[in-house]
């Protein structure tokens, strides 16, 4: 049984790595704007017509740092605005199994996400902290929230050669929220989820 999970778990993790190998040239991406050094970038996925995130920037602290704030579940609360709960409901191995909730918005059901993730050295010596969704048995879909769908969340992690108290880091979000939200108001917010690089910086450098 474990080893039919491990392979499971694999399979997800290596479909997230062929999305984030094709979508991370940057040629592909239209440049959005600059928030305090932090370049945003979206994408339309020509199948779904849904839109993909990008966030880049150099944070000024320590690998060590931006790695925690985004890892450490409880860390990424105090930083990601739109998270009522954040929370690691299973380890096993080098895999991790998050549940996150957002907050209660206006007119829209809450959604939740089950993200499964790994990290994985890259031979440069960049981390990519990525994940996509699964369905997980002790976490059945109930009818207080929609399940929304994570095809991609990939953060990239770089010290700077110049500055080992630097940090460069890319951000990818490919996701899609299901239930009724129309593509076209989904899209229009994809911006926001760009600035969770800004987020991170903010909270780190305070």
């Amino acid at each position: 049984m474990e080893s039919d999970k491990a392979t499971k778990y694999y399979e997800i993790i290596q479909q997230a790595k062929k999305i984030f190998d094709e979508v991370y040239p940057i040629s592909n991406w239209n440049y959005e704007n600059n928030k305090d050094g932090v370049d945003v970038y979206t994408r339309t996925d020509a199948q779904t017509g849904l839109k993909m995130a990008r966030g880049e920037g150099t944070i000024s602290k320590p690998f060590k740092d931006v790695e925690e704030a985004i890892r450490i579940p409880e860390k990424a609360l105090k930083w990601e605005d739109i998270l009522e709960s954040n929370v690691n409901v299973e380890e096993s191995g080098e895999y991790t199994v998050t549940r996150s909730i957002d907050k209660k918005k206006m007119f829209i059901t809450q959604r939740e996400t089950l993200l499964l993730t790994k990290t994985i050295k890259e031979e440069d010596g960049s981390h990519i902290f990525i994940g996509r969704s699964l369905e997980h048995p002790s976490f059945p879909e109930t009818k207080d929230y929609v399940r929304a769908f994570i095809n991609l969340w990939a953060w990239k992690l770089t010290t700077d050669k110049e500055d080992p108290n630097k940090t460069k880091v890319t951000y990818i979000m490919f996701l899609d929220p299901k239930g009724k939200i129309p593509t076209t108001l989904y899209n229009g917010f994809v911006k926001e989820q760009s600035l969770n690089v800004w987020k991170v910086k903010k909270f780190v450098e305070a």
